[in-house]
């Protein structure tokens, strides 16, 4: 398999992490629509939402959630953004969730 996400996990690819744990790696996005555009995967590679396992969803979006938050304390701002693109869009055939900041 190929995957730029699963070799970023893996540090074989480079990437500025926020976040490697044994459940999930967050790391700035290389090409980011705002300030604050942090990616956030799975260590195991599941494609889309739909194929994350149930037991590693509530782990998983436990860490969407403090990037989250960590991504709005960090620049000030107001509230976030937090998307998932389900193959429509998903530019990387592994599960990510973007958080980016609020613009206001």
């Amino acid at each position: 398999m190929d995957c730029v996400f699963c070799a970023v996990v893996a540090g074989e690819e480079p990437a500025h992490l926020v976040l490697d744990d044994e459940v999930a790696v967050a790391f700035l996005d290389r090409r980011p629509l705002f300030p604050g555009h942090v990616l956030v995967v799975p260590r195991a590679h599941h494609p889309t939402l739909a194929d994350l396992p149930p037991a590693e969803v509530g782990p998983f979006f436990l860490r969407v959630q403090r990037v989250a938050a960590a991504v709005e304390r960090g620049l000030g701002a107001a509230g976030s953004f937090v998307a998932a693109n389900n193959r429509i869009s998903q530019s990387v055939p592994h599960l990510f969730l973007g958080q980016f900041r609020s613009v206001s």
